[in-house]
């Protein structure tokens, strides 16, 4: 199973990475730009993306926006990964666009269920 995930913060980038990188194929990146490049040539089926990407110009939901342009992406799961977490911001991921939403820090255990689903 291939995952893209984007995050600007290096640590969890780094924690992501090495609790899957046994069981999945990860391409972790920090800018929404190199989501996009990575996009157009790969067929992810997790798209994990944070949803604040210090980035003035794009967040996480304008990510998925873009991401589900992509023909070849349009049955891939997309996972809102976020230091926003309660009810309120797991209504507003799941009502902007995204399959599922997985508040950090996480649960290694919740984590692996989740990408399994």
């Amino acid at each position: 199973m291939k995952v893209l995930y984007l995050d600007d913060d290096t640590i969890s980038r780094f924690l992501v990475c090495q609790a899957v990188k046994d069981k999945y194929e990860i391409d972790a990146v920090e800018k929404a730009e190199e989501a996009f490049e990575l996009a157009k040539n790969n067929d992810y089926e997790i798209l994990l993306i944070d949803i604040n990407l210090n980035d003035p110009n794009i967040d996480g939901f304008g990510v998925l926006e873009k991401l589900k342009t992509f023909s070849h992406l349009k049955d891939s799961t997309y996972i809102a990964h976020t230091n926003y977490f309660g009810e309120e911001w797991k209504l507003k991921c799941i009502d902007g666009g995204f399959h599922y939403y997985n508040p950090k820090p996480f649960m290694l255990s919740e984590f692996e269920k989740l990408i399994k689903k």
